[in-house]
This record gives C-alpha cells, structure tokens and sequence, in this order.
C-alpha cells in the first residue's frame, strides 16, 4: 500500500507530448511510463482516465470511437474516468446541433454504471484534477496503487465475431448478439437491407438507415458533416 504522501500514476508513452505528465511530477506524483492499451493515466486497481482535448472528443463522439473506448475501460476497471479538455463553448458553436453532443455525453454516462465525465480548461488544470483523484483513490480502503490491465482479448471466434458488429455505429454487445442470432453470420449483418434489420429488438429503422448508410457510401475522407449527420441521427434516434 502506498504512503499517504506518495502518490503514484502509470502514464501511457504518447501522453508524454502533453504537459500532464511533467506537471504531475511538479506536484509530487511519481510518474512511471508503460505502453497501455487501456486508458492514459492509470491512478489504481479500480481507477483508469481517458484524456481527450475537446477536439477529438468531438470527433470521436461523431465517429462512435468514444463509445467504444468507453466500453473497453468500462470492461477493464470498475471506475473509468473521461477527462476532455479545452474550450467546450467553443466546440460547441462550430456544430449545427449541439443538444446532439449533450445527448450523447448523457448516454455515455448513464449507459456505463460508475463512468465519471469530467471538463478541465486546459493541460494545468488536468493535472491538478488527476492529482486530486489519485489521492482520493490512495485514501480507500486496500489500495493497491496503479494496476495496468490489458485491452480484453478476444478468445473465441465467438467473441470476434460480436466484436465486428460491434463495431457499427450505435451497437453496443446485447444488441450485436440479437444481430447474430438473427442474422446468424457476420456476413449476413453486413449485408442485410435496413429494413431487414428493423426486425431486431432495439433497432429503429432511423437507427437502422444510419448502419445501412455507413456500410454503402463510397468512402470520401473525413467529411464532417457526414459525421456530424451520422451522429444526430444516433443521438436523437
């Protein structure tokens, strides 16, 4: 168990381009490096945070990257953390719809039990607020200071197969298993017509149309009002 005044954080590499990891070390955190493939800051057993600048947490939550980062943490510790840092204002007004990124920030919160969303200004402020939860998490009882736990491996052809599906956009894994029980190949999910998918529990035919649209449209680079479309449709659906 740690010393109540020391503190100690397990950083991914890429993190060490930002001014986090320098400025933990300022105040007092041991900081060791190791290569993660899950979360960047990992503060104990239970305790893992995801860094994202408002930018590319926009972006991410477009593209349902986030979605499926949030599920991986969500599968490898008990209380992911999401720190998106900037100017949220400002993101907000370069997009047509803004109730669409509320929308999704409260169905990620409340579809993963124990996922905690915080906002800093900038990289000073993520540090004091990363401080300021490893040493609250150094204060429970049987801490075992940071645990690194790897992205779950698929073991099955099973599991695979549920992680393709996964994959569209809006499908989390209750629904990818529907999809396969349906459907009954990956192939046949990829191939089946919108209407066709309407007929699984839990996919509206808006829903639906966004998964058929994503698996027909030539692919054009990252258009962003494709995404932002992409993402109202889910939201609101």
């Amino acid at each position: 168990m740690e010393g109540l005044g020391t503190l100690t954080v397990i950083v991914d590499y890429r993190e060490k381009s930002s001014r986090v990891p320098e400025a933990l070390e300022l105040l007092g955190v041991k900081v060791f490096y190791r290569n993660l493939t899950v979360g960047d800051y990992i503060l104990s057993e239970v305790h893992a945070v995801e860094r994202k600048t408002v930018r590319d947490f926009v972006s991410s939550l477009y593209s349902g990257r986030l979605f499926d980062q949030a599920l991986r943490l969500t599968e490898a510790y008990i209380e992911p953390i999401l720190i998106v840092e900037g100017n949220l204002q400002e993101a907000l007004e370069t997009v047509e719809n803004p109730r669409a990124i509320w929308g999704a920030i409260a169905s990620l919160s409340l579809k993963h039990r124990k996922f905690h969303i915080f906002f800093t200004g900038d990289e000073g402020q993520t540090a004091e607020l990363i401080y300021a939860l490893a040493r609250q998490a150094s204060t429970r009882p049987r801490h075992l200071g940071p645990v690194v736990k790897q992205r779950k491996k698929l073991g099955s052809l099973g599991e695979a197969q549920l992680a393709v599906v996964c994959s569209l956009p809006g499908v989390g894994p209750k629904l990818a298993e529907r999809l396969l029980k349906t459907f009954k190949t990956v192939r046949r999910v990829y191939t089946a017509s919108a209407r066709e998918l309407t007929l699984v529990e839990g996919l509206s035919l808006q829903k639906a149309e966004v998964i058929a649209r994503l698996l027909d449209s030539p692919y054009k680079g990252k258009v962003k009002a494709a995404r932002q479309g992409i993402l109202e449709e889910l939201v609101e659906g």
